[in-house]
C-alpha cells in the first residue's frame, strides 16, 4: 500500500511537471514576435501610448542602463479623480535605486481616453480588460517581464495578470488588493518558485481592506502579509521602503 501510494505522488508530481513546462513555453510563445523593436520615449518624464481600449497617458522612465534595473509597472485605484499621479512618490526612489518604472493612467483614468469599465474583479481579465491593457503596454514597450505594485483595484489587476501571464511577471507586489479569490493567485504562486516572488502589503486599521483578506491572499501567494501603515497616514512611505527593499534581492 505504501508503494502504492509513493508510485501514485510520484505519477502526479510528473503530470505537475509536464503541466508546468507546457505553460512555460505557452508563455514563452505569448510575446514572442509581439514585443515592441524600440522603447516609448519617456524623455520628458511622460508619453501616450496607444492601446485597444484608449490612448494612455503614462509617467514612465525606462532609460536606466544595468542588468539588475527592474522595470516597475504602478497601477492606481479605480475612481473618477484617480490617475498615475498618485505614483509621484514611487518616481524618485526608483529612479534612485536604479530601476525603471511604468505609471499608466488606466482607460478612462486622467488624461486617458477610453472607458473606465468595470471596477469588478471578475472583469478584470476580459478583452480589452485591464490586464489586456497592462500586457498591451508591456509588448509596446519592449519589456518582457516586470514587475507588478497596484493599490486596491490596482492591486486586483496586478494580481490577475501576474496569475494569468506569470512569465511577463517577474514579482508581484499587492498592497491592499482587491482580489475576489486568493486561490486564483496558485498558479503564480507555484510558478514564482522563489520565496521573494510576491509580497502582500495591508494596513490593519483599514476598513475598506479587512486584515483577513489580506492574510488569506498572503497564504495563497506561500508568503506572510506584511502590515503597512493606511495609505495616507504614512502607509506610502511603508511601500516604497518595503519596494526597494525587496528590489534591492537578487
Amino acid at each position: 500500500l505504501r508503494f502504492a501510494t509513493c508510485a501514485t505522488h510520484v505519477q502526479n508530481r510528473a503530470e505537475e511537471l509536464h503541466q508546468e513546462a507546457a505553460e512555460e513555453q505557452a508563455d514563452k510563445q505569448q510575446f514572442e514576435g509581439v514585443l515592441a523593436d524600440s522603447v516609448v520615449d519617456f524623455s520628458a518624464g511622460e508619453a501616450r501610448i496607444q492601446t485597444s481600449a484608449g490612448n494612455l497617458h503614462c509617467f514612465g522612465n525606462l532609460t536606466v542602463a544595468g542588468s539588475d534595473a527592474a522595470v516597475v509597472v504602478l497601477l492606481h485605484y479605480y475612481g473618477k479623480d484617480v490617475d498615475a499621479g498618485m505614483w509621484t512618490f514611487m518616481f524618485g526612489p526608483l529612479a534612485a535605486a536604479g530601476h525603471m518604472y511604468i505609471a499608466p493612467s488606466m482607460p478612462g483614468h486622467g488624461q486617458s481616453s477610453g472607458e473606465r469599465g468595470s471596477s469588478k474583479p471578475e472583469d478584470y481579465g476580459r478583452d480589452e480588460g485591464p490586464v489586456e491593457v497592462v500586457l498591451e503596454l508591456l509588448n509596446a514597450c519592449g519589456v518582457k517581464r516586470a514587475v507588478l505594485l497596484g493599490y486596491d483595484w490596482g492591486g486586483g489587476v496586478a494580481c490577475a495578470f501576474a496569475a494569468k501571464y506569470p512569465a511577463r511577471t517577474s514579482r508581484l507586489i499587492a498592497w491592499c488588493a482587491s482580489v475576489r479569490d486568493p486561490k486564483e493567485m496558485e498558479r503564480y504562486q507555484r510558478r514564482g518558485k522563489k520565496a521573494d516572488a510576491a509580497l502582500v502589503l495591508w494596513a490593519k486599521n483599514d476598513s475598506w481592506h479587512p486584515w483577513r483578506k489580506g492574510v488569506d491572499l498572503a497564504t495563497a501567494l506561500g508568503v506572510k502579509a506584511t502590515e503597512v501603515r493606511l495609505r495616507h497616514k504614512g502607509g506610502c512611505d511603508d511601500v516604497r521602503d518595503r519596494t526597494i527593499q525587496l528590489l534591492a534581492t537578487p
